[in-house]
């Protein structure tokens, strides 16, 4: 560098060489200060090169550097000049508004892709712990089909035997326990069988087909026929509607929700159950109403938890508490969502939305 000074200095280098190397240095600085900044204080710049090359190269070359930077000036403001009117009549503003407003939306552009970048983020860890809560209902549904079941059917057994042979032994009291643990034991096989039912919506999962809910509810139908038959209920249906689901979940989900709408009557009064499908834009609406005995709306999300039941053990009222747990369960792997809407003594309608086609 030093050298290249004292060069310089010493004036060894050629003329047009140094003079291209000049307007080569301070012409893309005229028109950045000019076009994209607006600054027109490199006119008051220009004496710098001028002065360097009527110094280094003789008054020829400076006043061919005042030219040429001149005439660049003119050029530049022109195409500025040019660039502001079209903006204002295509658009409004001006080129260093436009440039702003171009800088504003590259920040903009990053601080979304930063927020994406932690999206990401947070469902990679959302998902590995989705996975790790499959993985442990796995392990308990194997736990609860295996070491549970054992030792509760030797229970049920054992209390069984002792009823049919020693019951003449025992006094009131004895057996008053033994039936008590008798009906202890039938609970915890059913809230054993419930909890597997629960987990089972994630454990044993089938991929999604094409499902014709209106036959899905025909089945469920068959099913249920006795209990229409005792409770002398009546079922309308008008499901006419093909979506993508797990077909063996769907049939879970009327069955529970049809069976609740059964069970649930006020006494001395048939049910009245509608069970309806709607398409509407990319999502299904399925409802099921009854003209069952209801509840306060107040809990309406409350009767969705996990052995949650409005009504106590000793109601007339048969139940885990379960059953409307595992359709939310099954609603919400279907990517979509359940309410309800009840008044005591005015029935409860059940609304599910689902997506028409599953994507992914």
């Amino acid at each position: 560098m030093l050298n290249f000074i004292k060069s310089l200095t010493n004036k060894k280098h050629k003329p047009l060489p140094v003079f291209l190397a000049v307007l080569g240095i301070y012409i893309p600085l005229q028109a950045l200060l000019i076009i994209v900044v607006g600054d027109d204080s490199t006119l008051s710049l220009s004496v710098i090169p001028i002065l360097f090359s009527g110094w280094y190269l003789g008054p020829w070359w400076a006043g061919a550097s005042g030219g040429v930077i001149a005439a660049c000036f003119v050029l530049f403001k022109a195409i500025t000049i040019g660039f502001d009117a079209w903006i204002d009549i295509a658009i409004g503003g001006s080129s260093v508004a436009i440039f702003t407003l171009i800088g504003s939306v590259i920040g903009r552009v990053e601080e979304l892709n930063r927020l994406l970048k932690q999206e990401l983020l947070a469902r990679k860890i959302a998902e590995q712990q989705l996975s790790r809560s499959n993985k442990e209902l796995e392990q308990f549904a194997y736990i609860a089909s295996h070491d549970l079941q054992e030792p509760l059917r030797k229970i049920s057994a054992f209390g069984s035997r002792i009823a049919s042979k020693y019951t003449d032994a025992l006094d009131d009291q004895g057996r008053d326990y033994l039936t008590r643990m008798q009906n202890a034991a039938v609970r915890m096989q059913s809230l054993i069988d419930g909890l597997l039912t629960y987990s089972r919506v994630t454990t044993k999962a089938q991929p999604f087909s094409l499902v014709d809910l209106s036959v899905i509810v025909n089945e469920v139908l068959g099913d249920l026929e006795t209990k229409i038959k005792d409770t002398g209920a009546t079922v309308e249906c008008s499901a006419n509607l093909a979506i993508a689901a797990d077909p063996l979940q769907m049939r879970q989900l009327f069955q529970n929700l049809i069976g609740n709408a059964l069970k649930y009557h006020a006494p001395g009064i048939a049910p009245a159950v509608t069970v309806g499908a709607a398409r509407e834009g990319t999502h299904c609406t399925i409802t099921v109403s009854d003209n069952g005995i209801g509840f306060e709306q107040q809990y309406a999300e409350q009767i969705f938890g996990v052995f949650v039941r409005l009504h106590g053990r000793s109601s007339e009222y048969e139940g885990s508490g379960i059953g409307l747990s595992v359709c939310r369960k099954i609603v919400e792997r279907h990517g979509g969502t359940i309410t309800a809407r009840s008044e005591p003594g005015k029935g409860t309608t059940f609304t599910a939305v689902l997506p028409i086609i599953q994507v992914g």
